[in-house]
């Protein structure tokens, strides 16, 4: 490869939020080069420093790029990966960070050729407000990022995405797409939906402006959601219909226990009141261990990422130089080239 180059393709909140975080590795030996159909965009995340070069066509984003970055709502997804795909060199690794996983799976078979690497990919993280200056390098600190290697997908381009996930300072978990789909309905799409309800059902009464004034941090905190982006909430529901359907099913389940509860008395709207608090805060203090690909030992960010530019040469200096108590001086300049080695002393 003659150049070592990450392309991110939708340079809004995640995107630009991805690229933050990548460029400010220290001794990093990749360029970023981003790509967004707002030319404005792309510029904004230039200027913020997350990107080192915007491009105007996915043929020139792509081109001789180790690692490509789709970062945009679940429908464009599709055009990109149909049109990417002539473009790509062999070996380059895909990843993605749309919000449902079944769907970006078959367009990845399908229009992807055999010689690319498709992992799919999912940051459980982001904010009410998009665009790149919503932006932040710490945005996925902390943060599950799921993880749906497509069949084909060797252990190097896997070892890639989970060093970009390290990178990033989020904590990978390995999940079948339809489940991811399934229970993100549960944990992120119906709450969408239902700050989205609350909100309407406020704002459309009677009493709207007088019921505003008495709005505090509590109505402010549930509806945040409904803040966001309209194009991505509109492809998520379009491509996760069904397991949507069926949350709102168990939502309304719910409520009406709920209502059978307060029609009840006091007893059994404590009772429901205590028994939730007791599972919340179990959730919150014990959260479940996170599973990894199975077979597959996370990488070191520097690692996974030095791999995937310059392959077996990289293991094989990095070997010879940790056997060495102190590096020669060459070697630790050649080190220091393909990002092992900080330049700071």
């Amino acid at each position: 490869m003659s150049e070592n180059r990450i392309a991110i393709i939708g340079t809004g909140l995640i995107g630009t939020s991805i690229g933050l975080g990548l460029a400010r590795r220290p001794g990093r030996n990749y360029e970023l080069v981003g790509a967004d159909r707002d030319r404005a965009n792309a510029k904004a995340a230039k200027k913020l420093g997350a990107i080192d070069r915007e491009v105007g066509s996915l043929e020139e984003a792509v081109e001789r790029a180790g690692l490509v970055v789709i970062a945009t709502p679940v429908v464009a997804a599709r055009r990109i990966l149909e049109d990417i795909g002539r473009f790509l060199t062999p070996g380059a690794v895909v990843t993605d960070v749309c919000s449902t996983k079944a769907e970006v799976m078959r367009w990845a078979a399908e229009f992807l050729p055999e010689t690319a690497h498709f992992v799919g990919g999912h940051p459980m993280a982001g904010r009410e407000k998009s665009g790149p200056e919503a932006a932040s390098a710490d945005l996925f600190q902390g943060a599950t990022w799921a993880v749906t290697p497509s069949p084909r997908a060797d252990e190097r381009a896997v070892q890639v995405v989970l060093g970009l996930i390290e990178a990033l300072g989020a904590v990978p978990l390995y999940i079948d797409p339809a489940e991811h789909d399934q229970y993100a309905a549960a944990v992120s799409h119906v709450p969408l939906l239902a700050s989205v309800a609350l909100f309407r059902m406020v704002r459309d009464s009677q009493g709207w402006e007088d019921a505003a004034l008495l709005a505090g941090p509590g109505f402010r905190d549930i509806t945040r959601l409904a803040s966001g982006d309209p194009t991505m909430a509109r492809d998520i529901m379009l491509t996760n219909r069904e397991a949507v359907l069926h949350w709102i099913g168990r939502l309304q389940d719910e409520l009406g226990s709920i209502r059978t509860a307060l029609e009840t008395g006091a007893d059994a709207i404590y009772d429901l009141f205590r028994s939730t608090q007791l599972d919340r805060d179990t959730f919150i203090e014990h959260p479940p261990q996170r599973r990894r690909p199975e077979g597959v030992e996370p990488p070191s960010a520097r690692d996974a990422i030095g791999r995937m530019f310059v392959g077996g040469l990289y293991d094989r200096i990095k070997e010879a130089s940790d056997r060495l108590p102190t590096a020669p001086a060459d070697d630790r300049e050649l080190r220091r080239k393909l990002g092992m080695e900080d330049d700071r002393p």
